[in-house]
């Protein structure tokens, strides 16, 4: 059976208010433009009359039984009949009848086509006034710097896509909520898929008693999450790096001046070298986080190194490696703890002089953070090489 033109995709819950008017608008670009298309309805549990509307007015009907948005479209996406699948929100926000440059791109061989509401056009009441001034901006903000990108409308509810050029969509997209949208964004980046934004006008929606899907906290906190867990390099392993420099800094001006270095006219003393081993402790903690995050995230989405020279050596250490990295600096650590120690028992464990092994008792500090995670990810190593 030779494949359609186009599948206009619309993930549908409850939807009977603004149903009709989505579907006609698909329907007269179908007309107009003379493809041999399909509306896809991706029901996700109805229970009024969107079923039934989507039926009568010539519509394929499927039925997604995972909730969620993510799960709507990525069911509606492996069962359509056509290789380019054009999505959007099925409550009126969105003129499908529009969406010829969506077409236009998608099929010269674009892989993933976006809409831009915020360099287009948001009429009057079609966004809420935290989604429009803090939400989209900062969440799309914190996309484009984490996965180094120019999609300026990261969570944009118009989009499509090429399945033969969108590679492997199938199989290496996973969720099944609202942070959908910033996976797909985040998955074209990771994978240099061929990508293109387009400004586009947001409607107010024709719901009247039916509430909106978004929660705006907790999806924004679902979105937030996502971005930051699947961006490991810049929002982990970059801070992490930068701390533990941080510290280094502190200790060596610190231990150079004799324990009397200034800071904007703030003394920092040998106590203050200690209490800034907690950088250390932060830094150790986010590289590892980082290295974890990435090693789930190249099984799942098939990435085998980054564009960061350090991480990509770092990820290569076998686990003996680190095993050795954390004796070397358990042998360091004995070693300087010694002298400290034999001075406490020659002393009957009364007393103890700290002003006479302040570089002692700076270094051994310093040095524990990284025995312990040098030794931590020997171990994560190991159970990587074993089942990885």
């Amino acid at each position: 059976m030779k494949k359609l033109n186009l599948t206009i995709l619309m993930p549908c819950l409850n939807e009977e208010e603004s149903l009709t008017y989505s579907i006609l608008k698909a329907k007269k670009f179908l007309k107009d433009n003379k493809l041999k298309g399909e509306i896809l309805i991706s029901d996700n549990g109805s229970t009024d009359k969107s079923i039934l509307i989507s039926k009568k007015l010539g519509c394929r009907v499927i039925s997604t039984k995972t909730r969620g948005y993510g799960a709507a479209l990525r069911n509606g996406i492996n069962n359509a009949k056509s290789d380019i699948v054009i999505f959007g929100d099925a409550d009126g926000s969105y003129d499908f009848s529009q969406i010829g440059i969506f077409y236009k791109k998608l099929k010269s061989g674009y892989a993933f086509v976006i809409g831009d509401r915020f360099g287009g056009k948001i009429n009057k009441d079609a966004m809420p006034f935290l989604h429009k001034y803090l939400g989209n901006p900062v969440l799309s903000f914190l996309g484009r710097f984490f996965f180094k990108n120019k999609i300026n409308d990261f969570h944009c509810g118009l989009r499509g896509i090429n399945k033969k050029e969108f590679k492997n969509y199938n199989k290496h997209l996973y969720c099944n909520g609202m942070e959908f949208a910033s996976e797909m964004v985040a998955y074209s980046s990771i994978k240099n898929l061929k990508t293109f934004q387009t400004p586009i006008t947001l409607h107010k929606d024709k719901r009247i008693n039916t509430s909106p899907h978004l929660n705006t906290w907790s999806d924004g906190w679902r979105h937030l999450k996502f971005i930051l867990t699947l961006s490991p390099i810049r929002s982990m392993f970059i801070p992490g790096i930068l701390l533990i420099m941080l510290n280094l800094f502190f200790l060596t001006m610190i231990i150079s001046s004799n324990y009397s270095f200034y800071l904007i006219n703030v003394s920092l003393s040998f106590l203050s070298s200690i209490y800034f081993t907690i950088l250390s402790w932060i830094g150790i903690f986010l590289i590892i986080s980082s290295i974890q995050s990435f090693r789930i995230m190249s099984n799942k989405y098939k990435i085998k190194k980054t564009d960061n020279l350090l991480f990509n050596f770092i990820i290569k250490i076998k686990s003996n490696i680190f095993f050795l990295i954390s004796l070397f600096f358990l042998i360091i650590f004995f070693v300087l703890f010694y002298p400290m120690f034999n001075y406490w028992y020659l002393n009957d464990y009364n007393f103890f002089d700290m002003k006479i092994f302040k570089v002692n008792l700076t270094l051994t500090t310093f040095i524990i953070p990284f025995f312990i995670g040098s030794l931590i990810m020997g171990f994560l190593s190991y159970l990587e090489e074993l089942f990885g």
